[in-house]
């Protein structure tokens, strides 16, 4: 599926997958004002063209979700990587020379809190027990 194409496939409970959480942590600091105040979509430039995204449903509990992993880590380095990164909208290239860090060492954080707000998520009940399995750990 392209970049450029539409990102939300589902907005029921157990509809989500990991791509489309990928793809809404991607462009995470354009829409984020946006699910914060509780709008159901926005508008975004993307591949030179105004872009509508349509929020599903549980794209609303990102933020909350996204700090409460923030305060539990102690790690200050994981904390300015997330903030920079991903809520900021920093590329990765800026963030990494900014820090005393090795760049396979960054890439672990951010899938690792990608993971973790994938799990919690699953928690949630919006990810369906089909969308588990269909990801082989061996690929």
């Amino acid at each position: 599926e392209s970049m450029c194409e539409t990102i939300s496939r589902g907005d029921k409970r157990g509809n989500m997958d990991k791509a489309e959480l990928k793809n809404f942590l991607l462009i995470y600091d354009k829409i984020k004002d946006a699910i914060e105040t509780g709008k159901e979509y926005a508008y975004i430039r993307r591949c030179n063209r105004k872009q509508k995204i349509m929020f599903p449903e549980w794209l609303y509990k990102l933020p909350d979700y996204i700090e409460d992993i923030l305060k539990s880590e102690d790690n200050p380095l994981f904390t300015y990587i997330i903030r920079e990164s991903m809520i900021f909208g920093k590329t990765d290239s800026k963030v990494l020379q900014e820090l005393p860090l090795s760049e396979s060492s960054f890439y672990r954080y951010k899938r690792q809190f990608e993971n973790r707000l994938y799990d919690l998520f699953i928690v949630e009940g919006y990810v369906s027990r089909e969308e588990i399995f269909s990801t082989k750990i061996t690929e």
